[in-house]
């Protein structure tokens, strides 16, 4: 896992540095070079334009300019305070605002020139993700951690590739937020004995009403990407249309009293999902509601699965789990979701 820290816990990372700021800038800048090089496709003949601020960014942007010089690459730094018109270049590394930067800063027009980010595009809180005027980058290179404004808001749009470069400092160690990867996913995964059977992992899809088969189908696909020895689908009301993968096992429940169907034989699977595409009606709430206090194997309740809920739902097992928008947790919680 990737570890997420706010500006303000980087800032103490910093100040409990063994090692004095000028390694820090010395390996920050050093990253910055190297992937300046990547994106450049080599050294030869290219161009590059920093625009550097006053600050620990800019001292990056300085450190990875020297460097770049070094390589034989034409470098020129212009200020970031008044940039004016920035020459022509290959490649434009933005090093004037860094993750705590407050107000806003008039850009400058760069044409089509890829820009190359220190730690965050400038303009770009690194909090919040929030943006007024900004630099959209093609990479950005961040340090020691990712910053929740590189994965919040416009900012991760702005952010375009992001990397971490390693400058020493242990984030892991105070982070209280990870962003997880498809490799610790697949990390996480049990080891599956070569005599298993596909009920071992087998997965109960209750989802899909009449007219709205599409989160279904989906939900259904999505338990066999995972890796589920067996998906069965129940639609009540209905089936579950031709969008669903063939190798789902389809079943029709009724329209009324389906939880009990559904439960008659829950104990031969290992997880269950209710609530993609089953309608808001007051009959498919109620089922959905006996369905999650009845249940006793680990469930995913998503979709109208949650709008069955109500606000504030009490007395939920350990074992499900709940997958809300914005809005829906705005009304499971009563507060809005936070960076």
């Amino acid at each position: 896992m990737i570890p997420i820290v706010t500006p303000e816990e980087m800032r103490a990372l910093d100040a409990a540095a063994p090692e004095p700021v000028e390694t820090l800038v010395a390996r920050a800048g050093g990253a910055v070079a190297r992937a300046a090089v990547d994106l450049l496709g080599g050294t030869y003949g290219r161009r590059v334009v920093v625009v550097a601020g006053k600050g620990n960014n800019g001292a990056d942007g300085r450190e990875a300019a020297r460097r770049l010089r070094r390589l034989g690459v034409r470098v020129t730094v212009v200020s970031a305070a008044d940039p004016g018109t920035v020459p022509s270049g290959d490649l434009v590394i933005d090093a004037a605002y860094g993750t705590g930067f407050r107000g806003s800063w008039s850009i400058p027009d760069l044409g089509d020139v890829p820009v190359l980010a220190v730690d965050i595009p400038s303009g770009v809180d690194g909090l919040t993700g929030e943006a007024g005027e900004a630099l959209a980058a093609r990479r950005t290179v961040t340090f020691a951690a990712l910053k929740p404004g590189l994965i919040l808001g416009r900012g991760r749009e702005l952010a375009g590739e992001v990397t971490v470069a390693d400058i020493g400092l242990d984030a892991s160690v105070s982070a209280h937020a990870f962003l997880v990867t498809d490799a610790d996913v697949a990390g996480w995964l049990p080891e599956r004995s070569p005599e298993a059977h596909k009920w071992q992992t087998a997965v109960c899809v209750v989802a899909g009403s009449p007219g709205m088969t599409g989160a279904a189908s989906l939900a259904a696909g999505g338990a066999q990407r995972a890796g589920a020895g067996y998906v069965r689908l129940s639609t009540p009301g209905g089936t579950a249309g031709d969008g669903a993968p063939v190798e789902v096992v389809h079943t029709s429940l009724p329209a009324d009293g389906w939880a009990d169907d559904v439960l008659a034989d829950l104990d031969r699977f290992h997880a269950v999902v209710v609530g993609p595409g089953l309608g808001r009606d007051a009959t498919a709430a109620a089922e959905v509601r006996r369905l999650v206090g009845a249940a006793r194997i680990p469930m995913v309740v998503d979709g109208d699965g949650l709008a069955a809920l109500g606000e504030r739902p009490e007395g939920l097992s350990p074992g499900i789990v709940l997958t809300p928008h914005d809005g829906e947790y705005a009304r499971l919680t009563g507060q809005r979701p936070g960076p």
